[in-house]
């Protein structure tokens, strides 16, 4: 039994030479050379104006000029490929664009084209320096964007150094701190909580401060009371403004009310904050098991001053409902401005 070669099914492609490109300027040239032949003896020299033959020479060397741009550019169009224009073709494109748009420029500064010398001292160089930005004006153009490009990678790697950094400095060391304490969820909770919050204000660095945003103010309440006392709080914020005298004091108020719903109540715990144009309302609950407002010792004074008498002395009102193996809800409501 013989065995046969195992052999291609398909012949491998081969790359098909095109023309030259410089076989494709002459030729250009060619035709215009032509063209300006035919154009001559069909209307005559004296009809044609002395400036349109160096006007198509020009032409036609700007376009020489411009055209190694053209396959100068990989798989990414942002990036200008320098081996690419600087091959031998480019080259050559490059040089006869050169002579022929520098050529056309030189006879025009030798043209006569006015008898005044005050007028030709203005336009010719005007004409000239015009003439000569137009032919490189796509090589400074590239360049331009190509330094806007490198300058947007260098934001771009020092805006990864930042971020690696931060991560280093705060999300490993707090993953290294739960690993210690994986026998201590609580503690684990409390801090998955303040490394949440601290990566969220970093990606949003724009976040207003408590003294521009009152959303922001009765944020940062909740994260001290869930810090302080291991619990977790749902927030929900709708409107904001600058927190003045009034809002200030509706935000204390509303974080003495957490604080003792962290500490007496259990979850889940929510805080509803709402402000409108004429005031503001904050609401806390708990799920139990809740008290008797009406029998608090006279000696406790959280809720009697840090709550109702805060709120009162700003011209708002407070409110506590709840009963023995009931919710526990406070209502804070501040008029916009104080008391009106």
């Amino acid at each position: 039994m013989t065995t046969q070669a195992h052999r291609p099914v398909a012949a491998p492609l081969a790359r098909r030479q095109g023309v030259p490109t410089a076989w494709k300027v002459l030729g250009g040239l060619a035709l215009l050379t032509v063209a300006g032949v035919l154009s001559v003896g069909r209307w005559g020299t004296e009809d044609l104006a002395p400036w349109v033959v160096p006007l198509v020479v020009y032409l036609a060397g700007l376009g020489v000029v411009w055209s190694p741009l053209d396959g100068a550019f990989g798989q990414d169009a942002r990036r200008l490929d320098v081996a690419g224009i600087f091959r031998r073709d480019a080259w050559l494109r490059l040089l006869v664009g050169l002579v022929l748009g520098i050529g056309a420029l030189w006879w025009f500064a030798m043209w006569d084209f006015t008898d005044n010398g005050v007028a030709r001292a203005i336009v010719t160089p005007l004409v000239i320096a015009a003439g000569g930005a137009l032919l490189l004006a796509p090589w400074w153009l590239r360049l331009i964007r190509q330094v806007a490009i490198e300058r947007d990678e260098r934001i771009r790697e020092h805006e990864r150094a930042e971020i690696a950094a931060h991560l280093h400095d705060s999300v490993l060391q707090t993953l290294t701190l739960i690993r210690a304490r994986a026998d201590d969820p609580d503690s684990v909770a409390r801090l998955a909580r303040a490394q949440e919050r601290d990566l969220r204000s970093y990606l949003y660095q724009d976040r207003p401060s408590i003294e521009e945003s009152v959303a922001s103010a009765i944020k940062a309440a909740v994260a001290e009371v869930e810090d302080a006392h291991g619990v977790a709080i749902d927030t929900v914020c709708v409107g904001d403004a600058p927190t003045d005298e009034w809002l200030g004091a509706a935000v204390q108020a509303a974080r003495e009310a957490i604080s003792n719903a962290a500490r007496h109540g259990t979850g889940p715990i929510s805080v509803y904050a709402e402000l409108t144009a004429d005031a503001y309302e904050v609401y806390v609950r708990d799920a139990g098991p809740g008290f008797d407002p009406q029998a608090v010792p006279e000696d406790r004074l959280g809720i009697r001053q840090s709550i109702v008498g805060r709120v009162a002395r700003h011209g708002g009102g407070a409110e506590v409902r709840s009963a023995p193996g009931d919710k526990t809800e406070v209502m804070i409501m501040m008029p916009r401005g104080g008391s009106r």
